[in-house]
């Protein structure tokens, strides 16, 4: 019988050998495997307590009124090593992943951001959502969304309007048909993505698919990014089981074909999101309105009211002018909306 492969998990070469003679006697004594294998009655014992405490061998209580030895049995060898084994590759993996994890912050210190995540696997929901981020805040095309729990839509919500507000286009194809218990998803997530300017459809068929993760048959929903990075959410409702990520242009565009060729129930676009539709009302009630005005009107103010302004100007909506008053000091920055022949 070669057991060799158990120093791989971490066994000693005595550990083995008495590991050995319990698998072919099914079971003994301190006293019986001390003479059978020619190790001492502390060499004999000491390794026995380790692999107790590993879960490979169990034992019967022993009893010195009646001079009764102890007696070890093996526990099933079949579960018993494979759940060391997997133990041993979690903690490899982890450290794999702390040692990724402190390269990249060493990377970041440096002013170095690496926007290329070849592959990616996660179990936890913050760690998926990290790796997200750094895609999404790269984005320069565009982002599309399949369904999606509001859990990670709500998560996301941040780098979305930050992504609008560069002109990343977005849109989100959902069907009823991929949650069970949440009747009211699209009030859900028009009031997540409010102030977001993005198009949503509604699908008649199943936009997720269906794979089995474990034991359980779960919704696959996927975040594409600039028709390169493909990222799947394994999901019930609103339960998260796993994140997976990769680089892949061919899979992107089929997929992407996949959600086009959908029969399209319902189109609603949020154009022009809350905030910046208030804005364009008190620009537009003014021939010229100075900033300061603007801001006391919309109680939107500093850098939020400044990045808004910056968009509606990129975008052609409306225009900034620099007027001098009559009165001494700065010329003043007013914006009117931009008319259309």
């Amino acid at each position: 019988m070669d057991l060799n492969f158990l120093s791989e998990i971490g066994l000693t070469d005595n550990q083995i050998t008495i590991y050995e003679y319990l698998l072919n006697n099914k079971f003994g004594s301190n006293n019986q495997i001390k003479n059978e294998i020619n190790l001492s009655y502390s060499q004999v014992r000491n390794n026995l307590k380790m692999l107790e405490s590993k879960g490979l061998i169990y034992s019967s209580k022993g009893d010195s009124a009646i001079k009764k030895s102890k007696v070890y049995f093996i526990s099933n060898p079949k579960v018993t090593l494979m759940k060391i084994y997997n133990k041993k590759n979690e903690i490899i993996a982890n450290k794999i992943k702390k040692l990724d994890e402190d390269l990249q912050a060493k990377e970041s210190s440096k002013g170095i951001c690496n926007k290329t995540i070849s592959f990616y696997h996660y179990s936890d929901l913050n760690l998926g959502i990290e790796n997200l981020y750094n895609l999404m805040e790269n984005a320069t095309e565009e982002i599309i969304l399949t369904s999606l729990p509001p859990k990670v839509l709500k998560k996301l919500e941040p780098l979305l309007y930050n992504a609008y507000m560069r002109g990343i286009s977005l849109k989100l194809y959902y069907s009823l048909l991929d949650f069970e218990n949440i009747i009211n998803y699209f009030k859900i997530i028009t009031d997540i993505l409010k102030n977001i300017k993005i198009i949503l459809f509604e699908t008649k068929e199943k936009v997720c698919r269906n794979v089995r993760f474990n034991d359980l048959i779960v919704n696959e929903g996927l975040i594409l990014i600039d028709k390169g990075y493909l990222n799947s959410i394994l999901f019930i409702d609103d339960i998260i089981f796993h994140f997976n990520g990769f680089y892949g242009p061919g899979v992107v565009k089929q997929a992407t074909e996949m959600l086009e060729f959908k029969t399209h129930i319902k189109t609603v676009e949020i154009k022009y999101p809350k905030p910046i539709q208030n804005i364009l009302d008190i620009i537009n009630e003014n021939e010229l309105i100075k900033t300061r005005d603007i801001s006391q009107q919309s109680k939107i103010g500093g850098g939020k009211l400044r990045q808004i302004l910056e968009y509606l100007i990129r975008e052609g909506i409306i225009k900034e002018q620099i007027v001098k008053d009559n009165k001494a000091g700065r010329p003043k920055q007013k914006y009117s909306i931009i008319k259309l022949e």
